[in-house]
């Protein structure tokens, strides 16, 4: 049996020093170890989405995409392990919310909140007591990594964009979040717009708070 101690440094190694993280979990999945040591990732195998947004599969399989994309992304971080950390929580709410209606839409409306007690069960187990700070981190990207793109998307005002990086822990991860996320799918998309549009709402909002 994995010690806390062991798989809090077994982790962070694999979120800090792989250049694809995802081959680590894959692996374990493959060996029919992983519902033992992550059984919160494990549960997003077989997890359905939509696919036409996401036609790499199920949720497990846009995680360890996203988790990958983040990978790439974590040295321009202010906080490289909790957006890793992040990355690989960020979907853990579908699991308890993602449905199929009628009409054959699969939707998973409120997943970023209703993930919140997955991923603390999740941190409570895999970090070090004493990281409290980074567990809100990652508590905090969790519930708001949705909202970046959304408002790319709708070309919200500032006063939008304002609020939701004045709730954010680290609004500069938050949008590299984001990027990870929109990125960790088989579809092929441009994603500067949005992230021009994200770039230009920060600058924004760095303006106001000084």
């Amino acid at each position: 049996m994995t010690t806390k101690k062991n798989l809090n440094s077994e982790i962070e190694k694999v979120l800090l020093t792989y250049k694809k993280p995802s081959i680590y979990f894959k692996k374990l999945k493959s060996n029919n170890t992983l519902k033992n040591e992550f059984p919160e990732v494990n549960n997003l195998i077989g997890v359905k989405q939509s696919p036409i947004h996401h036609p790499e599969g199920d949720v497990f399989n846009h995680t360890m995409m996203v988790l990958d994309e983040a990978a790439m992304l974590k040295n321009r971080a202010k906080n490289p392990l909790g957006l890793m950390y992040s990355a690989l929580c960020h979907d853990f709410g579908k699991t308890l919310t993602t449905t199929t209606k009628e009409d054959g839409k699969i939707i998973s409306y409120n997943h970023e909140r209703a993930g919140l007690k997955l991923v603390r069960r999740f941190l409570n187990r895999t970090t070090k007591k004493e990281e409290k700070n980074l567990r809100n981190y990652v508590l905090n990207m969790t519930e708001l990594h949705m909202q970046p793109n959304q408002l790319a998307n709708q070309n919200s005002k500032l006063k939008s964009t304002r609020k939701l990086f004045n709730k954010s822990i680290c609004p500069e991860d938050l949008v590299l979040l984001a990027k990870a996320d929109a990125l960790g799918r088989a579809t092929k998309q441009d994603y500067s717009p949005r992230e021009v549009y994200l770039r230009k709402a920060l600058e924004d909002f760095k303006s106001i708070e000084k």
